[in-house]
């Protein structure tokens, strides 16, 4: 049924047999009708599906900007063909109406009296147009589709990374409990019990701190909230405590405690952590990292807006890898890394109405992560 709607031609004439005509005409040749009785109902039905439009010159009832706003709403890939018939002979003179109509898009007119083979050309011409507008949309379709599930994909990895940094960061503190608690099976005192407890009582809540910072990257939110930035870079910089621990990283975090802005907590986070996650990436053998917020106007303007720099002592990045980093698929880690990380971390923060840049730095050597979204985003990112 979807397909019919799609391809059916709608036929807009109210006077004589015009609609009578024209439907014989089109089922003759094969083509689904539909008559309406007013430019109203045309646009109404456009709404529902149609292949294209036939309409008598005498048979326009609304005022021409009321057509332009609805065609004004198809989506990016849609120009409905309308196909107007016409007055007849050397002094008819097309109405303003008509020639502000023919400048608004896929507009074709046809003179009457008119001749079948050229009503059933500019009919086959105009459906033709529509068929590939068709194709258009749906391939459309389905790269958002293959956008989303790369999406997905790069979340369900960096689910993984998490879970794994989780269980290592987890494990020394267990570990430590387990030893202590057998010391306290073998304490001389209560005294000596009682400290080994204390100190198996601090491992403890290192453990609810790391699963609390944890639940943190997770939890998700409909829209924009006020979120204190010096709150969400610390929470992300948690989440690597081990790994900074193993690799000889040291970690700084440069942020006014002030400082609060408006957006989608659950995806800025995502966005920081993949940034860390790289700059970790990039330093097996130790060195520096500075997470910088701060609030800042975007250059050029006056736009209020917050700035977060993720800076590493790593090896920077390849000059042949500059202007690929953002597509999907790209990486430089080899069979480690997806080559959606980039990618999702762009398309985030251009959901966000932000930008993001990079660069090298030589002294010390190493990459810049810098991206910038407005201070208060109104809408929640699409």
């Amino acid at each position: 049924m979807a397909y019919t709607l799609n391809l059916r031609v709608l036929v807009l004439a109210q006077f004589g047999r015009d609609s009578e005509l024209l439907q014989t005409f089109l089922k003759r040749h094969n083509f689904h009708s539909h008559v309406v009785s007013s430019a109203e109902e045309m646009l109404k039905e456009l709404e529902r599906g149609a292949g294209i439009g036939i309409v008598t010159e005498e048979s326009f009832n609304i005022p021409l900007d009321a057509w332009m706003r609805r065609l004004g709403m198809q989506p990016s890939w849609s120009d409905f063909p309308l196909i107007v018939l016409t007055g007849s002979g050397e002094s008819w003179v097309p109405s303003p109406y008509l020639a502000e109509l023919r400048n608004l898009g896929n507009v074709t007119l046809v003179e009457r009296p008119i001749r079948s083979d050229s009503l059933l050309s500019a009919v086959e011409s105009a459906m033709r147009a529509r068929m590939r507008q068709y194709e258009v949309r749906d391939f459309l379709r389905r790269q958002a589709d293959s956008e989303e599930a790369l999406r997905k994909t790069e979340k369900l990895a960096v689910a993984g990374r998490l879970a794994a940094s989780l269980a290592h960061e987890i494990n020394n503190p267990l570990t430590a409990v387990t030893n202590l608690l057998f010391l306290i099976k073998g304490s001389r005192d209560l005294a000596e019990a009682k400290r080994y407890a204390a100190q198996a009582d601090d491992e403890l809540r290192r453990v609810t701190e790391i699963a609390n910072h944890t639940l943190l990257f997770h939890r998700s939110s409909r829209g924009p909230e006020l979120v204190e930035v010096a709150h969400l870079l610390n929470s992300a910089v948690a989440l690597f405590k081990a790994k900074f621990r193993n690799q000889g990283i040291k970690a700084t975090i440069e942020c006014n405690e002030h400082y609060k802005a408006t957006f989608v907590l659950g995806e800025i986070r995502q966005v920081l952590v993949n940034l860390i996650a790289n700059a970790v990436d990039a330093m097996p053998h130790g060195g520096g990292l500075l997470v910088r917020g701060s609030i800042r106007p975007r250059p050029g303007t006056s736009v209020p807006g917050l700035q977060i720099t993720v800076a590493d002592h790593g090896d920077g990045i390849p000059p042949q890898a500059f202007h690929r980093l953002f597509e999907p698929f790209f990486t430089t880690k080899g069979n480690t890394g997806t080559g959606l990380g980039l990618w999702l971390t762009k398309d985030i923060i251009d959901r966000h109405k932000g930008f993001i840049r990079m660069r090298n730095h030589r002294n010390p050597h190493g990459a810049v992560f810098s991206f910038w979204i407005p201070e208060k985003l109104t809408q929640p990112a699409l």
